[in-house]
């Protein structure tokens, strides 16, 4: 399996960009290409004199594209060897540096015979000083000596292991990041450190950059440093001060550093003869409380949804080694074009170039540190999934972590990822420990990587185990629907869910082999988009109303077995619709922004209009992925609800009728929620504000009779005290209603060419509902109130229909609004949903002129003050501007506990703005209606 990249790889080019963007010098040279190679026994220490063939580095020899494929175990030394010639600029006086990306996991380097050093640990970077190994010849020599113990020690080694399955991968080993040469003078550069501060709002920011250099080589008398920081071509600020000490910089133009405008600026130090490029950005990081007193993440000052996920880094034919630099950024690229804002680096530090497409592009990255520890206990790990177990990670031999050595190496390699990756504005978040992993003393690991880096926030145990520290309540769910604990809402920390879904999807002709790992498996490409923005709008999105401040879905892309990556394996085929999740993820963000006190912004939404008529659901009862859309006329078929294999419970069938006149508003309903019939016929007198309710509860549906489909029969009530009949006829509906106190006989016409709205809403496979949204049905007829005739003024009578068909979820909450009348001679009608199809791909919102439907593809929002229900509200999205002014609140509220209902639906008038494309802008004002908040558990 390959990746486009590595299909068309040039061995003389592999990975030739500067591998350390933050410390760069125009003298160097890659050492990237073809070495030889030989695998020994352990015990040879002495070069072979013959190798067995060359391979390609910086592939593992493990990897497909290191041309080698063969496995190092853990008592076997695998050997590389090159020659170079020196170019004139850099066989020049000064110092000649090797640097190695990363070596996994131990080796041993010489240089024309002479050993220069030796490095243990596989994911780190690291340099040698080689001046004076070097003999006066023409072709120098390079050997390099590897041992990799893998998963057989103590030692960090990510997610490898001898014989993978499921979550762990191919073992690799060996050279797996660049490997270059660099000139510098006798005394250099050798660090450069900085920190940002950042204070004041948009428009009006204050910066501040401080600078520390660290300098290499034999130090000399009255040293200085220059940094210099530009804007593109303007210098902002210049300083230069001593080595080893802070140098503040006060740019003169501040623009912060953020996903949504990530600025970089150029740096320059000068030491000496030794002048180095670099960049830094202006941001700050983290955790405060919004308006509500939740816990959350901050970035400048200000809340921020962290929209993440899981990223491993893995490829077919590289391993932990991108097959380009293109590719690096391509993942990143992707995840950005899909709506995400975060990856979570998982048990793996990038090569630096990485971190720097993450820097350029504007994604947030959380850094995990890489696991060590000897073979994990099955229950240690694994059981916590489903069960609540937390155990103290001071018993040191549950996780793995009975070596002293191995602890103490562990806390030198946190200090040196910690120190690599401090100064790159994405990284935002350290994670010392995953699920247990080698997991030993949480709290006094995260005290050491707060002393290092007090600026970032700290995930000490992403998962379980959790030992009370650290700046997140850090949760993994996967295996039963996710909801923010009130014990993680109470929680001083931020509440994060760090890891959750996993579904696997696989790819014919895409899979790296006959395996399949996931945590749900989802065959047809549709639905797995499905359940997926299903986790995100049902479970995720109410959890960011609650308190949750970030998320990291299960992920990315494939890794080998474990197929539950919106990408492939082999980055080829995305599994989902980039819109539709883009869209999903807008969602939250404006989700977010409702949570902690701004003002959301409106979403685009991608729909799909359904011209032909078809099924709502398949025979066995799930939901027909050809219904899923919108429609001008009713054309879904809804006769399936109720039956095949899923039909039983959770179905809800409904009729609602608004007749609205200057003088009384009447709501007619007749539905049916499998155990109950819910109908109810309610009048109000304008003028006097004065209601009739009339509520009919039978037991089973009793006296309910619903057609399948709209229009395909009566619509009937037959109960003790009210009665209720729903028939369509030839132009329009006829609505009969009788009561004790009040009779209705009201014809809805339906004028030729009039459209409605209908919405297929797509919860999940078991879980949906068709509903037809009809206003601005001019009405005629009379009402009765107690005895008293009241003829509907013809021209100022409407009526308007809510019909639906589905199955529901057990908690929802919506707003819908509607509204008709005439204004400036045209016959208008107004509908707008919020909050249950959010995500779904389609929206209750349109505007009918006249009879024809204008479909408004947006997430509206909704803003209204629920301490005061008669103060006006303001729906808007881009191409909409509307108010809604109430003169009555009917308030509905019942709690059984399980079973409740809390409705503010209140009537008074709209007005506003539509633009319909084209320059076409419709105003409106004084339609009748209402606007609608519930909350329901049913």
């Amino acid at each position: 399996m390959t990746t486009p990249w590595g299909e068309r790889l040039d061995p003389t080019q592999v990975l030739a960009e500067h591998p350390r963007p933050q410390l760069m010098r125009d003298d160097w040279v890659s050492l990237n290409g073809l070495w030889d190679y030989a695998f020994t026994s352990a015990e040879e220490r002495v070069v072979p004199a013959r190798f067995d063939g060359e391979i390609l580095v910086p592939f593992s020899p493990e990897a497909p594209l290191s041309g080698v494929e063969r496995t190092l175990q853990p008592d076997q030394a695998l050997w590389y060897r090159r020659t170079l010639r020196l170019s004139a600029a850099m066989a020049r006086q000064g110092r000649l540096l090797l640097h190695f990306g990363a070596v996994d996991q131990r080796c041993e380097v010489w240089v024309d015979g002479t050993s220069v050093g030796s490095h243990l640990g596989g994911f780190l970077p690291f340099s040698l000083d080689i001046t004076e190994a070097l003999r006066n010849v023409a072709d120098h020599e390079i050997v390099v000596r590897v041992r990799d113990l893998s998963d057989t020690s103590w030692h960090a080694r990510g997610k490898q292991r001898l014989k993978p399955s499921g979550i762990w991968y191919t073992p690799q080993s060996g050279i797996w990041q660049s490997v270059w040469l660099e000139r510098v003078p006798l005394r250099w550069i050798e660090t450069i450190d900085h920190t940002a501060e950042l204070a004041g709002t948009p428009g009006q920011w204050r910066g501040a950059l401080h600078v520390t250099v660290g300098l290499g080589g034999a130090p000399v008398r009255r040293e200085s440093v220059t940094v210099t920081l530009r804007d593109g071509d303007a210098v902002v600020g210049t300083q230069t001060g001593a080595p080893g000490e802070p140098i503040t910089l006060t740019p003169s133009s501040v623009r912060p550093w953020s996903p949504e405008d990530p600025h970089l600026y150029d740096l320059e130090v000068v030491a000496g003869e030794d002048r180095v490029t670099s960049y830094a950005a202006l941001r700050t990081l983290g955790v405060g409380q919004d308006p509500q007193g939740r816990s959350r993440l901050l970035l400048n000052g200000e809340p921020v949804l962290q929209a993440g996920l899981l990223d491993q880094g893995y490829w077919p034919d590289g391993l932990l080694t991108a097959p380009h630099d293109d590719a690096l950024a391509y993942d990143i690229q992707t995840a950005k074009d899909l709506g995400f804002t975060m990856l979570r680096k998982h048990i793996k530090i990038e090569p630096l170039r990485w971190y720097y497409h993450c820097d350029r592009l504007g994604m947030l990255v959380w850094q995990d540190m890489v696991n060590g520890g000897r073979s994990y206990k099955h229950a240690v790990i694994t059981t916590p999934v489903m069960a609540p177990v937390r155990l103290d990670d001071r018993r040191y031999r549950l996780f793995g972590r009975q070596d002293a050595a191995g602890r103490e190496e562990f806390r030198a390699e946190v200090e040196r990822t910690v120190t690599l990756l401090r100064n790159s504005p994405s990284v935002v978040a350290w994670v010392p420990f995953n699920e247990g992993w080698g997991q030993f003393d949480a709290a006094a690991v995260t005290e050491q990587i707060r002393a290092l880096d007090p600026t970032r926030p700290i995930d000490s145990t992403s998962g379980w185990h959790d030992q009370g520290v650290g700046d997140m309540a850090s949760r993994h769910v996967y295996f039963k629907p996710y909801r923010l604990s009130a014990a993680d809402a109470a929680d001083d920390r931020v509440a994060v869910l760090s890891e959750y879904g996993g579904y696997s999807h696989r790819v014919a002709g895409h899979c790296w082999n006959d395996a399949e790992f996931g945590y749900r498996r989802i065959a047809e490409r549709d639905a797995f988009e499905r359940a997926f923005r299903d986790l995100q709008q049902r479970q995720v999105r109410p959890a960011i109303a609650d308190g949750l401040a970030a998320f990291v879905y299960t992920q990315l892309s494939d890794v080998e077995s474990e197929t539950n990556g919106l990408l492939t394996y082999d980055r080829r085929v995305l599994k989902v619709d980039a819109e539709a999740i883009r869209a999903s993820n807008a969602g939250l963000r404006a989700e977010f922004d409702r949570a902690v006190g701004r003002v959301p912004a409106p979403v685009r939404v991608r729909e799909r209009e359904l011209t032909e008529p078809v099924s709502l659901t398949l025979p066995d009862g799930h939901l027909d992925p050809e219904a899923i859309g919108w429609c001008r006329t009713p054309l879904v078929r809804t006769d399936g609800i109720g039956v095949g294999r899923v039909g039983k419970g959770r179905n809800k069938r409904w009729e609602y009728w608004a007749i609205t006149t200057p003088s009384h508003v009447v709501a007619i309903v007749l539905s049916d929620i499998d155990y109950a019939g819910v109908n109810n016929l309610w009048v109000l007198d304008r003028a006097t504000q004065t209601p009739i309710n009339l509520d009919a509860i039978t037991p089973l549906g009793a006296g309910v009779e619903l057609p399948g489909t709209l229009g395909k029969g009566v619509a009937r009530l037959r109960s003790k005290g009210l009665s209720i009949e729903i028939e369509e006829v030839d132009g329009g509906t006829v609505l009969r209603a009788q009561s004790d106190r009040v009779r209705v006989e009201v014809v809805a016409e339906r004028p030729a060419g009039h459209e409605s709205l209908g919405i297929v809403v797509p919860w999940s496979e078991r879980l949906f509902q068709y509903t037809v949204k009809d206003v601005a049905r001019p009405a005629r007829g009379s009402i009765w109130v107690d005895g008293v005739e009241h003829r509907l003024p013809e021209g100022d009578s409407w009526a308007t229909l809510d019909h639906g068909r589905g199955r529901w979820p057990h908690r929802m909450q919506w707003n819908w609004g509607a509204g008709s009348g005439t204004s400036n001679g045209r016959r208008i009608g107004v509908q707008v949903g919020g909050r249950w199809t959010d995500g779904t791909g389609s929206v209750e919102n349109a505007l009918v002129v006249d009879g024809r439907l204008h479909k408004i593809s947006d997430e509206l929002v909704w803003t209204y003050d629920t301490e005061d229900w008669l103060a006006p509200w303001r729906i808007h999205g881009h191409d909409v501007d509307l108010t809604f002014t109430p003169e009555y609140d009917k308030v509905t509220e019942t709690d059984f506990k399980v079973i409740s209902s809390f409705t503010h639906q209140c009537f008074g008038t709209w007005s506003g703005h539509v633009h319909l494309g084209g320059g076409s802008w419709i105003v409106f004002a004084d339609l009748f209606g209402w606007a609608e908040d519930v909350r329901q558990r049913w």
